[in-house]
């Protein structure tokens, strides 16, 4: 883990595709873009159990339309009508499936810690999968910034936050997620971005402990405690 701005910056951009995935649909550039790039495989890591996902992404991308891939955005995390897929976490931890449960107040507070405010509160839940995501980016982003700071001690906490978010929320509700989002698409597009979100999220957590190790073993020299 010597090598923390390799790290970090795949993860800043891992994040940042994910999030603005599953916010909307591809739009063509976006998708040409995906062709030719295919960004996922530029990660400098192997996600565990990610490779036929990536397969599955790759042929997606080249072989669906835009609209195949609207379609089916919209079938599982939209409607009309019931979604396959709902992209809440509040529906997946609570029994009525409710949206705006304790679960959002507590991803609410995370935000609140890191002067985030989602700009439309109570009005759509900022518990989505989009979201999180988006928050998870931002912390990464700082990240960045507290190692080229030589902040060894923000670059501790902020991992320590990311850790706590991952654990608490992200990895409590994806799992039941994907395991929809792979039951319900009708493109393979969908489908494989599923499996990397989870073997990326899988990844995470292990990388995130070793981090975490690294970090707080130089803390005491950079702070002098």
């Amino acid at each position: 883990m010597d090598d923390r701005l390799l790290v970090y910056q795949a993860r800043y951009n891992v994040y940042a595709l994910l999030q603005r995935l599953y916010q909307a649909p591809p739009d063509r550039d976006l998708l040409d873009w995906l062709i030719a790039e295919r960004p996922f495989r530029e990660f400098p890591f192997e996600l565990e159990g990610a490779a036929a996902a990536l397969d599955q992404l790759d042929r997606g991308a080249r072989e669906q339309s835009l609209d195949d891939l609207r379609r089916d955005f919209n079938r599982l995390f939209i409607g009309p009508g019931a979604m396959l897929a709902p992209p809440w976490e509040s529906v997946y931890r609570n029994e009525d499936h409710l949206l705006f449960d304790q679960h959002t107040l507590q991803v609410r507070e995370f935000y609140a810690r890191h002067g985030m405010e989602f700009v439309k509160l109570n009005q759509v839940p900022e518990d989505s999968i989009a979201i999180e995501l988006e928050f998870m980016k931002v912390l990464t982003e700082r990240l960045l910034r507290a190692l080229e700071t030589a902040d060894s001690t923000a670059e501790r906490l902020l991992l320590q936050e990311q850790q706590q978010f991952l654990q608490q929320h992200l990895l409590v509700w994806s799992p039941k997620f994907i395991t929809l989002t792979q039951k319900g698409a009708e493109t393979a597009f969908y489908h494989g971005l599923a499996g990397v979100l989870g073997g990326f999220l899988s990844w995470e957590d292990q990388t995130l402990k070793l981090l975490l190790e690294h970090v707080e073993d130089i803390v005491p020299a950079a702070t002098g405690g």
